[in-house]
């Protein structure tokens, strides 16, 4: 949220710039600053709630190919803003004033934008290298799927994933791309209070995975499985990605009560689209 706001004040100051830059530095009598301002604050936030509302925002941050979306997503807000304030603000001035003030603000405010996604992406990155508050996940399979998955999280600068180990239901192997494991699954208890587990993410033995969701819940644990485990529903279940690997999320909900659904559904929607969170 902070990151929202920052911007937005950002974007703010960008539209002020490119006004006197525009008009050297004074408050001109044919083209009035506040009123001015007024719309600019108007166009910041009709920008930054563009991208809050397409994912710009998403925890963690797109990476590798799936960048240049982003950069995508900033300069369409950039171009609805400006536009909403070329046709609100410039076209009803009875003096045709010049629209290059416009090209600066986009310019200015994708600069700005572009700076805060780079502090945050940097910060995000230096948060998985500290090992602080990252999920210390445990991988249930030790197979093709896992493997992949592990090599993808190493990869990503920016998943606040640390792998603990695996648990390899068959017994069958020791070691998968480089994590240890560390028993089967008459031993997942153990491991989760030993290795201080937060979250769970299932590749193989399908048909434990009611009982791992089970077992999540209960011991408030964070639980995702591969879609390679496809056939199971539940009402609960959410795409997710996680270096840019999918995965699909069990979201503890309880949305049955009618008292609870009117009011926690509403922010549910807006934490899901705005920042990707559970």
């Amino acid at each position: 949220m902070a990151h929202i706001i920052f911007d937005i004040v950002l974007v703010y100051f960008a539209f002020l710039m490119a006004y006197f830059i525009r008009v050297n530095w004074v408050f001109s009598t044919d083209f009035n600053f506040f009123l001015f301002a007024a719309m600019a604050a108007v166009g910041s936030v009709v920008w930054v709630a563009f991208l809050a509302f397409a994912r710009y925002y998403r925890v963690p941050p797109r990476s590798g190919g799936k960048e240049w979306y982003d950069l995508a997503l900033l300069l369409l807000g950039g171009v609805v803003a400006n536009g909403m304030l070329i046709v609100i603000y410039f076209f009803p001035q009875e003096i045709l004033f010049s629209r290059l003030i416009s090209v600066y603000a986009f310019v200015f405010g994708s600069a700005a934008l572009l700076f805060t996604q780079v502090a945050f992406k940097l910060f995000m990155a230096r948060v998985k290298k500290s090992d602080r508050k990252v999920y210390r996940l445990l991988i249930v399979g030790a197979n093709n799927v896992s493997e992949n998955f592990i090599k993808q999280l190493e990869k990503s600068p920016y998943a606040l994933y640390k792998v603990v180990g695996v648990i390899d239901p068959y017994g069958l192997k020791k070691e998968i791309a480089g994590s240890k494991v560390l028993g089967k699954l008459d031993k997942l208890e153990l491991i989760c209070e030993q290795e201080k587990v937060s979250a769970i993410l299932q590749c193989d033995a399908f048909e434990q995975t009611l009982n791992l969701i089970s077992f999540c819940e209960q011991h408030d644990i964070k639980f995702q499985f591969d879609p390679a485990l496809r056939g199971i529903f539940e009402k609960n279940l959410r795409i997710r990605e996680v270096a840019g690997h999918t995965t699909i999320s069990f979201v503890k909900r309880d949305f049955n009560n009618q008292g609870k659904r009117k009011r926690y559904t509403f922010f549910d929607a807006v934490l899901n689209q705005v920042f990707d969170i559970d």
